[in-house]
């Protein structure tokens, strides 16, 4: 699903310690040591208000999907190739009927790479239905589904701050988005008997998209607050969980109005492993 925003794998790789001392922290890096294909239940809901004429109008998009990733070796971290077996959504508006989406308006598979820092590359992307564009991104997710480590070992309480910034066809529209994001290791948790390291994430997400409506050229533009937490699984090298909320205000330009519409945005983005 659509990674506005936000719809985060992988290594925390163990260094091997030095002989007779004791073992080395650990480097939280893209890598390759023996990963095993997972599958994440994602879910995914947002609502935009839009001012209209004095009136508020208001949009929202919900959904569930089942997201299945293999990892491969790549020389500089880690390869990905993402599938949707599963997809339940809709997209409700005052002003017509819901549009309702499911797996069959997804077809093909995602596949990019990540380096050590988590900087992706993309490959290939699936063919999406105009419709789920708004929903399953390409880019978006490549980008922003796994979170940016810092390649190297860290404390608790240390941080790292990195930007992600991307433009592209997403469907039917054409979307930039930059988001700075800083992550703090806050430590050692355990949540369904295995061990994790919780980080967490707070930073900005600017974004505009430009799209053809019923030949009308419709653009908008927001800037969101972004705050979440990463549970990373250390021992298996890879994101058990992933939460992410945004909230901020923008606008969208469409022909029929004088001036541009003022929007509010708050959205909420999780995934999780769903099979060891």
């Amino acid at each position: 699903m659509k990674t506005r925003a936000f719809p985060p794998i992988l290594l925390a790789a163990l260094t091997a310690a030095c002989a007779g001392g004791p073992p080395s922290p650990p480097s939280l890096s893209y890598g390759m040591p023996g990963l095993e294909d997972v599958s994440y239940g994602y879910a995914d809901t947002t609502v935009v208000s839009i001012s209209l004429m004095g009136q508020g109008v208001e949009l929202t998009q919900e959904g569930v999907a089942e997201y299945a990733v293999s990892f491969s070796p790549d020389p500089e971290g880690v390869g990905v190739t993402l599938t949707v077996p599963s997809l339940s959504a809709s997209i409700n508006q005052p002003m017509g009927e819901a549009v309702r989406l499911d797996e069959g308006d997804v077809t093909g598979q995602l596949v990019f790479s990540l380096d050590r820092r988590g900087e992706a590359t993309l490959t290939e992307s699936p063919e999406v239905s105009d419709q789920a564009s708004q929903m399953v991104s390409g880019l978006g997710l490549a980008n922003g589904f796994f979170p940016r480590l810092p390649g190297r070992a860290v404390a608790v309480g240390e941080s790292w701050t990195d930007t992600i910034s991307y433009e592209g066809l997403q469907g039917p529209r054409r979307a930039s988005e930059t988001t700075v994001l800083t992550y703090t290791a806050l430590g050692d948790t355990v949540l369904d008997g295995r061990a994790l390291l919780a980080i967490s994430l707070e930073g900005t997400t600017r974004s505009s998209n430009e799209m053809d409506v019923s030949g009308m050229a419709v653009s908008q533009s927001s800037e969101l607050d972004v705050t979440g937490t990463v549970l990373w699984d250390l021992q298996r090298g890879l994101m058990f969980e992933s939460v992410r909320s945004a909230t901020g205000n923008g606008t969208v330009r469409i022909p029929i109005a004088p001036q541009p519409l003022p929007i509010s945005i708050r959205t909420t983005q999780r995934a999780r492993i769903q099979q060891d």
